[in-house]
């Protein structure tokens, strides 16, 4: 474990330090929630926060395992500095909207609100589509220094986060990310997933997660030809969009259990 995240902080110090940091806010975020027990949409005002200061730990953590491959070092050192300014940004946002009591997605109530939710799009957005330059970037490479397998999972793994994450507009357009039902219904523990209706996090959440599940399971399964590769992010990628599906529709992935009649 201390060789990997020698190896993370040798390839990419500027995320290693933040991913240190977000985890660091994450404890403190979830301290804070234990003595301020405001709610917004049925929830702490601190629960958002704090997933998301976890969610952009994992990812800073996870990006420094990808740039190793990359060459280019002007490109390489571009991407982390303008991950960390969007990261930071979005973060920042999202607690400072908090502390107000206010959402900080979806939330158009006021101009400052709307300008803060636009702004936090555009950023994001814009990180996103630098990823997804990356991940084109990594087709131009040769299998020679890595694995057929391992290369793909470098490939596939960035593209189809990057498809999911912008998944995020679709959200952003409807200004909710419930389907059937308001913002705020009866969620599931800690994550908040709606369960009475559809919930378009659900496929958001999974299909970004492609960015640390395909190279862990070339990792486990220890594969070095492509097509299992392959057929294993087609398999992921087509489930992922039935969850979308099914979220379109209006249907709860998990549902609350009929109370039994004494």
């Amino acid at each position: 474990m201390k060789s990997l995240f020698d190896r993370i902080r040798s390839a990419g110090p500027v995320l290693y330090y933040f991913a240190l940091g977000f985890t660091a806010m994450f404890f403190i975020l979830v301290i804070l929630s234990r003595f301020d027990h405001r709610q917004l949409m049925g929830v702490n005002i601190w629960l958002k926060p704090s997933k998301f200061a976890l969610s952009l730990a994992i990812y800073c953590f996870t990006w420094p395992l990808y740039l190793q491959f990359l060459v280019d070092e002007k490109l390489k050192r571009r991407f982390l500095y303008f991950t960390v300014f969007a990261l930071s940004f979005e973060l920042l946002a999202i607690v400072s909207q908090a502390a107000r009591g206010q959402m900080s997605h979806f939330n158009i109530s006021t101009p400052y609100n709307a300008f803060v939710f636009s702004v936090m799009g555009i950023v994001i957005v814009s990180q996103t589509i630098f990823s997804l330059y990356i991940g084109l970037v990594f087709f131009k490479m040769r299998p020679s220094k890595v694995s057929p397998a391992l290369l793909w999972s470098l490939r596939l793994g960035i593209i189809i986060s990057c498809v999911f994450a912008l998944e995020g507009g679709l959200m952003a357009s409807r200004l909710a990310h419930s389907v059937g039902a308001p913002d705020g219904s009866p969620g599931l523990a800690l994550l908040n997933w709606n369960r009475i209706a559809g919930d378009l996090r659900i496929a958001h959440f999974i299909g970004m997660h492609a960015l640390q599940v395909f190279p862990l399971f070339v990792l486990i399964t220890h594969v070095r030809r492509n097509q299992p590769v392959q057929l294993f992010a087609l398999t992921y990628f087509l489930m992922v969009s039935l969850l979308l599906y099914n979220a379109m529709l209006g249907r709860p992935l998990f549902k609350n259990k009929p109370k039994r009649l004494i």
